[in-house]
């Protein structure tokens, strides 16, 4: 993260790297499960169940929060002790999304599920935010 950090011109590079990151760890951990991910979730609302399961088996622990909006078109989920973040503070890089890792394994997730939509960081612990938020919203 550091070596990511310093060697990158602005934010939003390290933002788009961590999410690439992610995609790959995402890809590569869950490619033998692809077929058993497009079963366990036919609706696109459902797939948060996936998401928690696979979040509770990576990182050890569940989301403190898994909501559906009302049209089931986003999903976000809510960690108050983001294993990633632990200990780290963050104040002279505003827009950082330290936890973008996460949006990565996500998208991959979403690409092998089928369904076609974005990822992307809400708010994170490392910059001062109360809990760390991602956000799937369905595009098709």
């Amino acid at each position: 993260m550091n070596n990511l950090m310093s060697s990158s011109e602005n934010v939003e590079i390290i933002n788009q790297r961590l999410k690439e990151i992610g995609f790959r760890v995402g890809e590569h951990l869950l490619l033998d499960y692809a077929d058993k991910i497009r079963q366990h979730a036919s609706e696109f609302h459902e797939f948060g169940k996936t998401l928690q399961l696979a979040y509770r088996v990576n990182s050890g622990q569940p989301f403190s929060s898994v909501s559906v909006s009302e049209d089931k078109r986003t999903l976000k989920f809510t960690d108050a002790d983001c294993p990633i973040c632990e200990g780290v503070e963050i104040t002279d890089m505003p827009g950082l999304q330290y936890c973008n890792l996460i949006s990565g394994v996500f998208q991959a997730v979403l690409d092998l599920r089928g369904f076609k939509g974005e990822t992307y960081q809400e708010s994170c612990k490392a910059l001062g935010d109360a809990d760390c938020t991602w956000t799937i919203r369905k595009t098709d």
